[in-house]
């Protein structure tokens, strides 16, 4: 038993605490984010920043000879923030209808989660949320500010929002993520710890002991489970004695037996 670790715990009573695994994607903060339109159609004459740069609030980011009055204007950034797209050349003709820099401002990003219609009602501003970056370490907590109050009519979904401190650039818009939210607890029921549940035979066990020394897998039914513990619905009742840990090393032991005596037959 010291060899392998194993210890005694008694099942309880208490409560799983019922999480909701979903999908999302990074994105800007819209409201942060900005369009920077010529005032008067004209001529570009200046075009002071380029894609990725930073402008501090007041920079002038274009200088525009106006068609009317034939007088330069300048183009301020209302906000401070990295410029995400260009879209004037020194030179050609603006209309003034279309944005010439968009400007965010990256230091917040917008997490968008899509809810199923199944969810919706279970999810709420307030909620704690994991956030996991798709595909590399990155991770973060944050807690849901807004749920979408109409469905998208193209993905049939409601989305719920996180708004994450991005102080270092590390959430890049346009990233996936997977998210796990907190969503409450279950009701009471008997609980035991999430590694004492094996499989054995296409079967949930949990090992006793049934004489000092002596241990045996008893066949459990299992239900939800959280980051450390599983309901077991049937098999073992709230008091009994298990296996805690160790139970993993128990069902080696008996893996690797059956497979020496079937070698055995083989030959």
């Amino acid at each position: 038993m010291k060899m392998a670790a194993i210890t005694l715990e008694k099942a309880e009573t208490g409560r799983i605490k019922v999480t909701l695994d979903l999908s999302g994607e990074i994105g800007f903060n819209e409201d942060r984010y900005v369009h920077i339109t010529p005032r008067f159609p004209g001529i570009a004459r200046e075009a002071r920043f380029r894609v990725g740069e930073y402008v501090k609030e007041g920079d002038i980011v274009a200088v525009v000879e106006s068609n009317e009055s034939m007088t330069l204007y300048s183009l301020k950034a209302p906000i401070a923030g990295r410029v995400i797209r260009k879209h004037i050349t020194p030179g050609e003709y603006l209309s003034g209808q279309e944005s010439v820099y968009d400007i965010a401002d990256l230091s917040t990003v917008w997490v968008n989660l899509a809810v199923y219609p199944r969810d919706a009602s279970i999810v709420k501003p307030g909620q704690k949320v994991a956030i996991a970056a798709v595909g590399s370490d990155i991770s973060a907590t944050g807690t849901i500010n807004y749920v979408t109050p109409v469905m998208d009519e193209e993905t049939r979904r409601i989305t719920a929002r996180v708004v994450l401190p991005n102080a270092n650039n590390a959430w890049r818009p346009g990233t996936f993520v997977n998210a796990r939210i907190d969503v409450g607890e279950g009701e009471q029921c008997v609980v035991v710890g999430k590694n004492a549940v094996q499989t054995l035979d296409n079967k949930s066990v949990v090992f006793v002991q049934h004489e000092p020394g002596f241990f045996k897998p008893v066949e459990v039914t299992v239900g939800e489970s959280d980051s450390q513990r599983v309901r077991i619905r049937a098999g073992l009742a709230a008091g009994a004695e298990y296996v805690g840990s160790g139970a993993f090393e128990l069902k080696a032991k008996i893996v690797a037996s059956t497979l020496g005596g079937h070698a055995g037959h083989g030959h």
